[in-house]
């Protein structure tokens, strides 16, 4: 069995993205380098992590691709929704693209594209 242990972002200040992940979605570190400024790994209540990687300037110089968005399942998505706004997360109007299933999306402070998604039944 393989599954995704984890997804890499960039950050200009780690510190403050991973305590922005950890306050928004109840996120917990799993790692923390000795370097400075210290790279993270956040770890959700399923063992899916984010890792918060410096951003290096000049910026890499490999092609890194691209993220279009990372998604957070929610069980209560109103609730969720209404601690992002009470935690000052400015979102976008609500979609729903498929039936059964609600969707909003946002930015963290770095600029990462982000949403919580509900279904009312798993992919």
């Amino acid at each position: 069995m393989t599954t995704i242990e984890h997804v890499a972002i960039f950050a200009n200040d780690t510190v403050a993205l991973k305590d922005w992940y950890c306050k928004n979605f109840d996120m917990d570190v799993a790692y923390e380098s000795d370097a400075t400024p210290p790279v993270f790994f956040v770890k959700d209540a399923d063992g899916v992590c984010i890792e918060i990687i410096p951003r290096s300037e000049p910026a890499p110089t490999i092609d890194t691709g691209s993220v279009f968005h990372l998604a957070f399942k929610t069980d209560d998505f109103d609730k969720t929704m209404e601690k992002l706004k009470a935690n000052g997360v400015p979102l976008e109007a609500e979609v729903s693209p498929f039936p059964g299933t609600r969707v909003i999306f946002f930015n963290d402070p770095e600029g990462n594209r982000c949403q919580i998604v509900w279904r009312a039944e798993p992919v």
